[in-house]
């Protein structure tokens, strides 16, 4: 388990992976290491959600008060769009006092009393129905070749079956390096998924609103690597009402 810390601290999340894994065929209760491996999965490899949920199910059936994996469960079940699971998992952890997931439903409340906009679920819009998310690297702006397929399917409905609602792309950055610099980063994440989209002649540039947040809204806690990586993103959100 101990070696399992010291190469996630590394970032050798395979290795990591291997050593709590070995924790756990010695010891098939052991929650932590459970809870360990699961968030080294996550951070491998994001978009393989299955078997990192696995880990935190299997966490909460051994220690159904275990805060910490209701907690990461529901980060995963929200990268998933599995929202309605993904609150309720906030809530127990809340419940059972884990502090992140106390700040995350306070801050939910907040936006929920504003009203006036609706948001619509890109996802429900796609055939593939991935999350409308697209991961950037480590102090980069440019958008992989991985996630041009998903911006297709986004553009096309946005242009066929959305063809009035206002997109935002809301960019964000982990909390490493400065204010302004973050702030930067994450606007030009934003512009880059507009660019490609406008590019691709779906989308007028009138609907997008771009919103650069840096690191003062994480979508994730920072202080793991798996939600820095979580961080470096932009989210795309259909919004009626604006």
């Amino acid at each position: 388990f101990v070696q399992g810390i010291n190469f996630e601290e590394q970032q050798n999340y395979r290795e990591a992976i291997k050593a709590y894994t070995s924790a756990i065929e010695l010891d098939p209760q052991y929650v932590d290491a459970y809870i360990k491996r699961g968030t080294a999965r996550f951070a491998l490899k994001p978009i393989d959600c299955m078997e990192t949920r696995d880990d935190f199910t299997t966490a909460i059936e051994i220690d159904p008060e275990n805060a910490d994996a209701y907690y990461e469960r529901a980060l995963v079940n929200f990268y998933m769009l599995y929202n309605e699971q993904g609150r309720n998992d906030m809530e127990m952890a809340a419940r059972l006092g884990h502090k992140g997931a106390q700040e995350w439903l306070g801050l939910l409340k907040k936006e929920e009393k504003k009203g006036g906009m609706k948001d619509i679920n890109l996802a429900d819009y796609l055939s593939s129905k991935n999350a409308p998310i697209v991961y950037f690297d480590f102090n980069l702006a440019d958008i992989k070749p991985s996630y041009y397929a998903l911006l297709d399917e986004i553009g096309m409905a946005l242009e066929r079956t959305l063809p009035k609602v206002s997109i935002i792309l809301a960019g964000h950055a982990d909390i490493l390096g400065s204010e302004d610099y973050n702030d930067t980063l994450s606007l030009s994440r934003a512009k880059a998924v507009e660019k490609y989209l406008v590019g691709k002649s779906w989308i007028a540039p009138q609907r997008f609103i771009l919103k650069a947040y840096g690191k003062s809204k994480p979508v994730a806690p920072n202080d793991t690597e798996e939600g820095r990586s979580l961080n470096r993103c932009v989210l795309l959100t259909a919004v009626e009402g604006l």
